[in-house]
């Protein structure tokens, strides 16, 4: 374009200049300096055009460049931060990473429990006159405040920590904590305290639950977190992926981080089988609820089993026994209780579970269907705080009048059934559920619930309600709001709001 420019100048000179009448030699120079000087700005002026042009070009990449990047990027130190779902802290490389999650529930709870016209002593046993507390409570609660820390090291190496407020001291205490590494798909290692590989739902994050809380049976029957090992992976077996669980751990329920010298010496074992059927993953069970509106249907089948094995042969320092309760018929003076009532025995003996689950989604509908089987063998004397169980049958402590049991074998059993249907896509879910708990084949308590999800922004805020009815309430748990009398009908509303970022 500038040669062009040049080329048409110098004619137009050639031009004036032949037409021009003849002069002298110095005016003919002047002209041509002058006409010489037009030149040069003209092509100054072009040379500036174009250099605006390139500039304007380099910052509209530079803006394309920065609004794909995150936040906030510092290329001194190699870290970048920002929000994806999740803040985040990573290298630019992603060699090493951490997320920071929340998870709030707050919730406001109503109770009624069947106290046969009695009141209810404050810790929630039966009042002997009519001085005991009201038998209905209601109140706000925060159900649960917890941080999660979790990411990777060195890119392969995962890590996930928890940390959960003290109701009763109103200060952080680690809730759980893993490290984990995959050596290749099928086979890994993760070390720390987490949820034992044990049911479907107890290893549900409570954050993806269908309703309120867990189910009745669940309760019953879960070991909760242990410290201790698992090995896991995904085996490829063509259009079918099976994943695997099995962990070596000390003392079922350990919530409480205690010293190995407190333990027995025991070793305990849980593993579970999870197979996904009609083109699913695991991940397409993550949650309870059909949230993701599966085009077709797909299902999981899953087993799983526990041994649990607390004596006091070879105890090291005087250790003590795993936080695990069983359910056993009730006895008052060595005596069956012939309304077919339970109680609560602290474990000691040898105890194998084994529980069984399937689940469907398709267009908006999950059903989940659990069950689970325990046998617990409680002999020899050998256990730890055997005095508490006596050394025959039809014995009792006259202090406690509690029964002693030891030489006894309880085969316990429950199921859960739970559904859930969106009646507006990925908004508004109806949820319904109904459990059974069989305490040594003689006592049945049945949990009826139903109840409604409303989904503002998925799982990350979400007002949840339901209605539950216990007729025999076989054990008080706190988690679920599962308070009042022993062996007594609960009836429950429960109104929750879910928030996480």
């Amino acid at each position: 374009m500038r040669k062009l420019t040049t080329l048409l100048t110098l004619g137009v000179i050639l031009l004036m200049v032949s037409a021009a009448p003849a002069g002298s030699d110095q005016d003919v120079q002047a002209q041509l300096q002058a006409l010489q000087q037009r030149v040069a700005e003209l092509e100054a002026q072009q040379n500036q055009q174009a250099l605006q042009q390139r500039n304007a070009e380099l910052i509209r990449e530079m803006v394309a460049e920065l609004a794909a990047q995150p936040i906030n990027q510092s290329a001194d130190t190699g870290i970048t931060a920002g929000y994806d779902k999740r803040f985040f802290i990573k290298t630019t490389d992603d060699q090493f990473r951490l997320e920071f999650d929340t998870l709030l529930k707050f919730g406001y709870s109503y109770l009624n429990t069947d106290d046969n016209n009695r009141k209810l002593n404050v810790d929630g046993s039966r009042a002997g006159n009519l001085d005991g507390a009201d038998p209905s409570g209601h109140g706000f609660e925060l159900e649960t405040a917890r941080l999660y820390l979790q990411g990777h090291v060195l890119k392969d190496i995962k890590y996930a920590i928890a940390l959960e407020g003290d109701d009763e001291s109103g200060t952080e205490f680690l809730y759980s904590y893993e490290l984990s590494y995959s050596f290749m798909p099928e086979f890994g290692v993760k070390v720390g305290k987490f949820k034992a590989p044990f049911g479907k739902q107890e290893t549900t994050s409570e954050s993806r639950f269908m309703l309120v809380n867990r189910s009745l049976a669940n309760e019953v029957f879960n070991l909760d977190r242990c410290v201790g090992v698992e090995v896991f992976g995904e085996l490829d077996m063509g259009e079918v992926k099976p994943v695997y669980q099995a962990m070596v751990f000390n003392n079922a329920r350990q919530n409480e981080n205690a010293p190995y010298v407190s333990h027995d010496n025991a070793v305990d074992l849980a593993g579970r089988l999870m197979v996904p059927l009609m083109g699913a993953s695991v991940e397409d069970f993550e949650n309870e609820s059909d949230l993701e509106f599966h085009d077709n249907p797909v299902a999981m089948v899953g087993c799983s089993l526990a041994y649990l094995n607390d004596r006091m042969e070879d105890t090291f320092g005087g250790g003590g026994t795993s936080n695990y309760t069983f359910l056993g018929k009730s006895y008052t003076d060595g005596i069956l209780d012939t309304d077919g009532r339970t109680d609560i025995y602290q474990f000691g003996g040898e105890c194998e579970m084994v529980a069984a689950d399937v689940s469907m989604k398709y267009q908006g509908l999950s059903v989940t269907l659990e069950g689970f089987y325990q046998h617990i063998d409680v002999d020899s004397g050998e256990f730890d705080f055997a005095n508490t169980f006596g050394t025959g049958r039809n014995s009792y402590d006259p202090i406690t009048g509690r029964a002693l049991i030891d030489g006894y074998e309880v085969d316990n059993w429950g199921w859960y059934a739970q559904a859930g249907y969106f009646i507006v896509p990925k908004k508004f879910e109806l949820v319904s559920r109904i459990s059974d708990v069989c305490v040594d084949t003689a006592n049945d308590s049945y949990e009826y619930c139903g109840g409604w999800n409303w989904y503002l922004s998925g799982q990350d805020l979400k007002l949840s309600m339901d209605v539950t009815y216990i007729d025999d309430l076989p054990l008080v748990s706190t988690s679920p709001n599962f308070y009042g009398v022993q062996n007594n009908s609960l009836f429950l509303i429960r109104t929750q709001l879910q928030f996480q970022f």
